[in-house]
């Protein structure tokens, strides 16, 4: 069957019924002056704060545990272990992303106002910079805890979370799963892997590779860009016009 059949007979079988009493309805609008008042148009910062409310209240509760451990860790035992934790808090970024089509809200985001990449992009933005606030606001708070520099602190706690949001990135471009497993195996393997990588590597957290750590940092940065983009522009996808 060729395309332009099955258009026709889609369009035959989804033929909306005739109107009734239309001029009725049209002569009540005047009576009530809404004929001529300009529709109420949603701003974007009303857009971004339905957004934020909208975001389920478990993502904010698991951030801020993760967030409060870290602090823990460090005051308690001032090592290395914190640094593994990070990538957790992607997890509830990548799985938030999958909303839409974990609850088939997809197809109707597709032809709204706000399409679904507007409501992908301010559900990573918001989730994305409060968890990344929050992990700032702990390496400020944790530096008088730990030997290193506040640079070095922010770089073994920047890493992990980058590695982290880059593989999980490109797992959800790739799959588009409905579920969110996949990102928090992604999380949990980042997170194990920096946890062991000072028991293999004795040496990972001297200062002479604050370097290596600041270059990881910036190709990190700049693959999770050119991810995010290719991800946002294979996201609108084609969807029947009748």
């Amino acid at each position: 069957m060729d395309n332009h059949r099955l258009a026709a007979e889609l369009r035959e079988f989804c033929r909306a019924p005739e109107p009734e009493r239309k001029g009725q309805f049209f002569r009540k609008l005047e009576q009530q002056g809404m004929v001529h008042k300009r529709p109420v148009v949603m701003t974007h910062g009303e857009f971004l704060l339905g957004q934020f409310l909208y975001i389920q209240k478990w993502i904010w509760v698991l951030s801020a545990i993760i967030l409060l451990f870290i602090m823990g860790i460090c005051y308690s035992n001032p090592g290395n272990y914190s640094f593994a934790l990070p990538p957790l808090l992607v997890a509830g970024i990548l799985v938030e992303t999958r909303r839409s089509f974990r609850w088939k809200m997809a197809e109707l985001e597709y032809t709204a106002r706000f399409s679904l990449r507007s409501v992908f992009l301010a559900r990573m933005f918001l989730v994305g910079a409060v968890d990344t606030a929050g992990l700032l606001i702990v390496i400020c708070a944790i530096r008088n805890w730990l030997s290193y520099s506040l640079i070095r602190a922010f770089l073994y706690m920047m890493v992990p979370f980058l590695c982290a949001s880059l593989f999980g990135s490109l797992y959800e471009r790739k799959q588009r799963a409905d579920h969110g497993w996949g990102s928090i195996v992604i999380c949990i393997f980042s997170s194990a892997f920096f946890a062991a990588a000072p028991f293999v590597y004795s040496r990972l957290y001297e200062e002479r590779l604050t370097v290596i750590w600041a270059v990881a940092f910036v190709l990190l940065v700049c693959s999770l860009v050119i991810s995010m983009r290719r991800w946002i522009h294979e996201m609108e996808e084609p969807v029947w016009n009748l």
